[in-house]
């Protein structure tokens, strides 16, 4: 994603948080002390650049947080593999579901047991 492509998307993501509110860009220009061309540019597809104390001032003016003004992208889940001692089958798990797995492991010190979908034996994680 290029500059002009992220900053459209944040702006696209104001102008949606804003409109939740029932807000008008001259209302929140007027609570972010920001012109009404400011915000109208943010919010339509010219390049309006803007700073991270910009993004901050207006995420709290419209009650939620900077990261939620961002694209979000789409990543491609990383996985885990790791094969069944008794069958061989090799099981794929979402990295992210594989660290859920072990914080909950060290939380509570106990072994994890999953069962195989082939041969349905418990296997120990």
């Amino acid at each position: 994603m290029n500059d002009i492509e992220l900053y459209n998307e944040i702006g696209k993501n104001i102008k949606k948080a804003r409109h939740n509110l029932g807000i008008t860009q001259e209302k929140l220009a007027e609570l972010t002390n920001y012109s009404l061309s400011f915000i109208a540019n943010i919010e339509s597809n010219t390049y309006q650049a803007f700073s991270i104390s910009a993004l901050n001032n207006i995420s709290k003016v419209l009650n939620t947080n900077m990261a939620s003004l961002l694209p979000k992208e789409n990543y491609k889940l990383k996985e885990l593999a790791f094969k069944c001692a008794y069958c061989s089958y090799n099981c794929k798990i979402p990295l992210e579901v594989n660290n859920l797995l072990q914080n909950i492991k060290d939380l509570t010190n106990k072994k994890i047991r999953l069962t195989c979908p082939i041969c349905h034996k418990k296997i120990i994680f």
